[in-house]
């Protein structure tokens, strides 16, 4: 029996990149029996689409309106039928495979032989692609893991783009984060982070929540999205940015942020949690960059920047 090579840089065209993006943000294998079933869920909590216009009465027809495209772009790229389903609060992409294809054994390889969004992890190789590729594979994390708003404003009023890792996936957030940095040079504003320390107050509960990556909408320009609606409401937001007058943002640097004099945060009693990884149970942060650094940030430090990407733990 032989052994296809695995896929290298030539194979991750900007299709494959773009489907990658979708499957890291909200993307997942299914197998039973001889069926092979590769699912992404684009989910929705409000009905009206804010500020877009055209694009009928609600966010499920918007988002099938977006998919139809995405549909056949992906059939394309995989050879096998692609269908769109409808369910309450959410619209799912499913192809289904016969058989074990190259394609589903490729992207089985991509996502590291894994299977749910919640542990998938960014490819090594994506940080050695071209910057057209990479922004394509942001583009499908984008419009699968992003539905702007205007309410993601700052304090001073001004947008950003929210783009979200789910729950129990701790890797990926750090690995966005230098893709988007390092790779693409888009600064990233600020991580939420789900733990007791960021999303808590007065040892509340309700802090097991998904990660946030926050990144002005200026900012985030050279990727913006497929959806049209999505585009739509990014575009309003960004012209009101632009009005507001041009804000340069530095690239974050966690390495060289100090916690403010105020910043100092109350312990809660579920820092040690056993849904918080090894790396964080039982410590306490004042600061999301402290959680970043923790989980292996490597901002700001000497190459190679793909040093993440090992075992080693970092301070």
């Amino acid at each position: 029996m032989t052994h296809r090579a695995p896929p290298n840089l030539d194979y991750m065209d900007p299709d494959v990149a773009y489907l990658l993006g979708l499957l890291l943000a909200r993307g997942e294998f299914n197998v039973e029996r001889d069926t092979r079933r590769l699912l992404v869920t684009f989910p929705y909590r409000q009905a009206k689409v804010p500020g877009a216009s055209g694009l009928g009465p609600d966010r499920e027809t918007a988002i099938r309106l977006g998919l139809d495209d995405i549909r056949n772009r992906v059939q394309e790229l995989l050879e096998t039928t692609v269908e769109i389903d409808r369910h309450e609060h959410e619209v799912t992409l499913r192809a289904v495979f016969t058989r074990n294809t190259i394609g589903w054994r490729d992207l089985r390889y991509l996502t590291g032989q894994k299977r749910h969004y919640t542990e998938f992890e960014l490819p090594e190789l994506v940080m050695s692609l071209d910057r057209e590729t990479q922004v394509e594979l942001m583009r499908g994390f984008a419009d699968a893991s992003s539905d702007p708003n205007p309410s993601d404003a700052d304090q001073s009023g001004r947008h950003r783009v929210v783009l979200q890792v789910q729950f129990g996936n701790w890797k990926l957030p750090v690995q966005i984060c230098l893709l988007l940095q390092v790779g693409l040079g888009i600064p990233v504003s600020h991580v939420l982070w789900g733990h007791p320390n960021m999303r808590a107050t007065s040892g509340g509960a309700g802090w097991a929540k998904e990660t946030r990556i926050r990144i002005y909408a200026e900012d985030f320009a050279p990727v913006g999205f497929y959806f049209r609606y999505k585009q739509e409401v990014y575009t309003q937001l960004l012209r009101q940015n632009q009005k507001a007058g041009a804000s340069a943002h530095a690239l974050c640097n966690p390495k060289a942020k100090k916690v403010p004099a105020r910043g100092k945060k109350r312990r809660h009693p579920d820092e040690k949690d056993d849904r918080l990884p090894a790396e964080m149970c039982g410590r306490h942060f004042n600061a999301y960059f402290q959680i970043c650094k923790r989980l292996g940030c490597v901002q700001g430090r000497k190459p190679p920047q793909l040093e993440m990407f090992t075992d080693e733990d970092s301070d």
